[in-house]
């Protein structure tokens, strides 16, 4: 059977990965379609005899099973890093197997938000949808940065899930800051001088690399952040299509809208028409469905082989449609906790579908 390999990081559970359940609806898909499912670490490639230790889902013992299987030549890269230093302990053997030419990747993953905005930033007809976003270079030039726009937000460069997220507004004579900790726990601070902020600022951000923008009011009328998330992929046939789209909704007050700091999820067009007129419901779906057509293409044209897409735009109050996060590595339980069960399971399969297609057209099947 053609095998299709997931690398992932592994983790101190049982199974010893994340996304189990996605993994399992994979692997019995695959298992229709002819294609088998093999779970491994990148850090557990026996080169030397292109071999390699994962775990596989046996249907009739319901778990997933550790086992040695030849290395896959078609693989779908679902390893997240929790940390910097993480990334760079699997960097090196995620790039083995990318460049090995008897592997495909069925894309490559995006590094960073900085390099990201730098891509987009190619696209002159982009930019009007993009946040001004500068390098973190320190606390002196985001104090700069911060007198200029008056309020600011400060991202981590390869985070994910709102951590590590922190809002900066002057305050009176002194700054408030409020956000959430790479834990994802929620604070809110305030300095009475630039001095004390200055210092918080370095042990806050340490070594991780930043990146900063100016704060947009991106709320519904009660305070609530919200954003719009897209799901594009690529079918069989290798054409981008738009699987679905969801709104997420944080607390009110809070900094994201993440549904892992307890935002929730609804369909996108009742909440849009719920806060916009008709006619600019209308204008904005039309701008976001040509975000969707061309940010993937684009984006790939200049990084490299991509699969699929998370798109993350926000709407302010007058309409405008700005891109907050393009992530390479989509999440779908936003379609599931929308009630979208047939967008969530085209969103779950088309991996599986995609995979099958490119092993027929390797075999001219």
């Amino acid at each position: 059977m053609r095998t299709l390999g997931i690398i992932v990081c592994t983790v101190r559970k049982s199974p010893p990965f994340h996304e189990a359940g996605f993994f399992k609806r994979l692997a019995l898909e695959g298992r229709r379609l002819g294609v088998g499912l093999l779970i491994f670490s990148p850090k557990q490639v026996d080169w030397n005899r292109r071999r390699v230790k994962g775990w596989t889902f046996s249907t009739e013992e319901n778990r997933w099973v550790a086992g040695e299987h030849p290395l896959p030549t078609l693989v779908y890269d679902r390893c997240f890093y929790t940390h910097s230093s993480q990334y760079r302990e699997y960097k090196p053997f995620v790039m083995r197997l990318d460049k090995d030419p008897h592997v495909q990747l069925l894309g490559r993953g995006l590094v960073g938000k900085w390099d990201t905005h730098l891509i987009l930033s190619r696209n002159a007809s982009l930019l009007p949808h993009l946040p001004e976003t500068r390098k973190w270079e320190g606390p002196d030039k985001a104090l700069s940065f911060l007198r200029q726009h008056r309020k600011i937000v400060i991202k981590p460069n390869g985070g994910s899930h709102g951590r590590g997220v922190a809002a900066i507004q002057q305050s009176g004579n002194g700054y408030q800051v409020h956000g959430r900790t790479r834990e994802n726990r929620f604070f809110h601070l305030t300095f009475d001088d630039e001095s004390s902020l200055k210092q918080w600022l370095s042990r806050f951000v340490a070594t991780t690399r930043y990146v900063m923008q100016p704060y947009l009011e991106l709320n519904t009328p009660d305070g609530r952040p919200y954003d719009l998330r897209m799901l594009i992929q690529k079918n069989e046939r290798g054409e981008w299509i738009t699987t679905g789209m969801a709104i997420r909704t944080g607390k009110p007050h809070s900094l994201t809208s993440n549904l892992h700091g307890g935002g929730r999820a609804e369909k996108a067009l009742p909440f849009l028409l719920r806060h916009f007129r008709r006619e600019q419901v209308e204008d904005i779906m039309e701008k976001i469905h040509w975000l969707a057509a061309v940010v993937p293409p684009h984006i790939e044209r200049h990084h490299g082989r991509l699969l699929e897409l998370g798109l993350d735009v926000g709407i302010d109050a007058d309409g405008r449609v700005w891109i907050l996060e393009v992530n390479s590595k989509p999440g779908r339980s936003v379609f599931l906790l929308t009630g979208q069960k047939d967008v969530y399971r085209q969103a779950t399969l088309l991996p599986i579908r995609v995979a099958q297609a490119i092993f027929n057209r390797q075999t001219g099947g």
